[in-house]
């Protein structure tokens, strides 16, 4: 019966992503790892487009010590010499680099050139020390400042101490002490410490920024609760024209200040998440007097990232309160220049009126003129048939030809002025 599905489903057409969304979920395997042990993490912010940098990297560290080098397009690659192996991995913006030496052993085991021209700027670097110790009755290592956090992890398997803070070099550590002989377990925990560390730190980048961010948003906030305060005012069509651009402008400043927050508080959040399910999985257990990871993430990192919400909340709000602002002045000049439209329109009417009854008039009187010029010019004709024929009255036949001259210039001119305004 297996069989026969098998062979069904082997005539399916397979979606183009995957084999490469089943190899997603295996592209970043723990490293089993045996105690003791000590594993280093870096992390470098390089960018989103920097991939192949990083990579070009790791290629030159592996033909430095005659290993295979990554492929194009490779986004996870490990390196093994005699004493120390080294694990690289690309993420959206950033790289991870995890080293695994022997106890006391450090970064000085890799070449020096190597590190020398390590890519971009390295926000992360933290130590691991994994020891072996059959004993649960531990009392914690001393913090440089007095205050140590962890606890008991995984149902008792481990116990976990650090104190967050970077050391003379900028290093932070953790002390890991397991009770169970398990490389497996073992490296599940190493992995999940070594991200703690650098998505808490990847999560705070957008920290400094929500402040610089906050100083201005804050005059942005006070000049548009001036120019809103001025939309009460009737200050006349102009001066709502000038207010209107400078609250386009003001906008623009807004929309621009949240495109450069945008992603970098949208990435903190991600980053926090990831914090927060990877504590989450350590099944911490409190010990007497110590602060676990997740109050300490609580009280330390939370109120970081409600700090950047609170500030991409605002950008929202206030570029919200300038469009509504906008929108409202647009339609008061709206309404003031159609009142003047309207206004213009019936100014414009009122002299096509008079300038319709001036025609007339000048028609009329048009009428007058050409038909007394013309009745003159009869005058000359009609005098001479009179001197002609004795019977003839000339003074009769002008006046009959008088009205009927009238009528006809009229009637012509009328003709004349209906072509026009036909044309």
């Amino acid at each position: 019966m297996r069989d026969r599905q098998a062979n069904s489903a082997m005539s399916f057409a397979w979606h183009r992503d995957r084999d490469r969304l089943l190899a997603e979920a295996h592209a970043r395997p723990s490293t089993p790892v045996e105690a003791p042990m000590v594993a280093i993490r870096l992390a470098n912010v390089s960018g989103q487009s920097a991939a192949d940098a990083d990579r070009a990297h790791m290629a030159s560290l592996c033909r430095t010590v005659g290993a295979a080098e990554p492929t194009a397009n490779e986004r996870w690659w490990s390196v093994e010499s005699d004493d120390w192996s080294l694990r690289w991995e690309r993420h959206t913006e950033f790289s991870s680099w995890t080293l695994f030496v022997p106890p006391r052993g450090g970064l000085q085991q890799l070449p020096a050139d190597w590190l020398r021209s390590f890519p971009f700027d390295v926000l992360v670097a933290t130590r691991l020390e994994l020891r072996r110790d059959g004993s649960k009755n531990l009392s914690p290592p001393t913090a440089s400042d007095g205050v140590m956090i962890g606890g008991a992890v995984l149902e008792g398997a481990a116990h976990v101490f650090t104190d967050f803070r970077p050391d003379a070099s900028g290093t932070t550590h953790f002390r890991v002490m397991l009770h169970k002989g398990d490389a497996a377990l073992a490296g599940r925990l190493t992995l999940m410490l070594l991200e703690i560390e650098t998505y808490r730190m990847m999560a705070l980048l957008a920290f400094p920024l929500a402040g610089e961010a906050a100083a201005r948003l804050q005059s942005i906030e006070v000049e548009a609760g001036e120019l809103a305060s001025r939309l009460a005012a009737e200050e006349g069509v102009d001066t709502d024209r000038l207010l209107l651009g400078r609250l386009v402008a003001l906008s623009g400043e807004a929309e621009a200040l949240s495109a450069r927050t945008t992603f970098r508080f949208a990435a903190a959040n991600a980053y926090h998440d990831l914090v927060r399910d990877r504590v989450a999985s350590l099944r911490e257990e409190k010990l007497p007097g110590l602060q676990t990871i997740e109050e300490f993430m609580e009280r330390r990192l939370a109120p970081a990232m409600r700090t950047c919400n609170s500030v991409g909340d605002r950008e929202r709000a206030v570029i919200a309160r300038i469009a509504r602002a906008g929108a409202m002045l647009d339609t008061r000049i709206k309404v003031a220049d159609e009142a003047t439209s309207a206004a213009l329109l019936t100014s414009m009417n009122q002299r096509a009126d008079a300038s319709l009854q001036l025609q007339r008039t000048v028609e009329g009187l048009s009428v007058a003129a050409i038909s007394y010029y013309a009745l003159m010019l009869l005058t000359y004709p009609v005098k001479a048939i009179e001197h002609s024929f004795s019977w003839f009255n000339a003074t009769i036949a002008l006046a009959v030809i008088a009205p009927v001259l009238v009528v006809s210039v009229w009637l012509i001119l009328r003709r004349i002025r209906r072509g026009i305004e036909s044309a």
